[in-house]
This record gives structure tokens, C-alpha cells and sequence, in this order.
């Protein structure tokens, strides 16, 4: 970038000479030269000003990729804290698992929203419901007592059971 700039800024210093000879010269051959000059120096800076433009969206498209890639390390690492557990037959959830807590409560993220890359904790619709729901989805879990042994006993489940 700073060598585009410098190169930008050279050529214009040369433009603003040749033309200021170019007004100041009364030689008819020395004017077409001159013009010639000052004709390239112009096309010179268009083609710096078009390559600095294009350098900026280049920039701007690494600057974007680099974040992307960040916030895919971020989610890998985030990521690895949860396990998928089946805690019915057949119904699964991504389950914090406890020796990576932290000291956030132990909860259950949503499959769905979990395979795209967010985080949606299931929440119970209401305080007496054994079921749960994801607000981003509407994916919905209703745990049985009957599937309580599927569940991970080293883990409180969320209802309470």
C-alpha cells in the first residue's frame, strides 16, 4: 500500500511539471513531446489509483476471512465443552459436560442450532413443564421418566430428576 501511495504521489508531482513546462513552452515539437509525457503520466496514475482501490478490497476481503477463521476457533474451542447425549430414545442434545463448566450451570443446547454453529440453550416454556424448547428453532424435547436410565447418571438432569 505505502508503495502505491509513494508511486501515486510521484507520478502526480510529475504530472503537475510536465504540464506546467507544457504552458510554458512555445516549441511546437517539444509541446507534442511534452503532451505525450504528460498523456502517459496520467494513464500511469489512473492505473495506480484503479490498483490502489483494488488493494483496499483485498484487504478488506483478508480482513473478513481472518475473522471468520477466528470465529471458527472460537466455536471449535466453545464447541468441545458439549457432548451430544441421547437422553430419550432417539432425542438428542448437546449436553455441557461438568469437568468443563466453568462455573456455568450444567445445560442442554439445542441439536439443531448446535450443527449450525450457535449456542441455543433449552428453555422450559413454563416452570411446571418437564419439556423443553429451543426459542431460536422451536425444537422441542419431552424427556420421559421411562428414558431416565439413558441419561448420563454421573449427571444431574435438567428437570430435576
Amino acid at each position: 500500500m505505502i508503495d502505491i501511495s509513494a508511486a501515486l504521489s510521484a507520478v502526480t508531482a510529475a504530472t503537475k511539471v510536465v504540464s506546467g513546462i507544457l504552458k510554458a513552452e512555445k516549441n511546437v515539437e517539444v509541446k507534442k513531446a511534452i503532451s505525450g509525457i504528460l498523456d502517459s503520466l496520467l494513464d500511469a496514475q489512473s492505473k495506480l489509483l484503479s490498483a490502489q482501490s483494488e488493494y483496499q478490497e483485498l484487504a478488506e476481503a483478508k480482513r473478513q476471512l481472518e475473522q471468520k477463521i477466528m470465529q471458527y476457533e472460537k466455536w471449535d474451542t466453545d464447541a468441545a465443552r458439549y457432548k451430544l447425549q441421547e437422553i430419550a430414545t432417539g432425542m438428542f442434545v448437546y449436553a455441557l459436560q461438568p469437568d468443563h463448566a466453568a462455573g456455568e450451570p450444567i445445560h442442554w443446547l439445542c441439536p439443531n442450532c448446535f450443527n449450525q454453529r450457535h449456542k441455543s440453550v433449552l428453555i422450559k416454556p413454563k416452570v411446571d413443564n418437564t419439556n423443553y424448547r429451543c426459542h431460536h428453532c422451536k425444537f422441542e424435547v419431552i424427556p420421559t421418566k421411562t428414558a431416565l436410565p439413558r441419561v448420563n447418571p454421573r449427571m444431574r438432569t435438567p428437570w430435576g430428576y
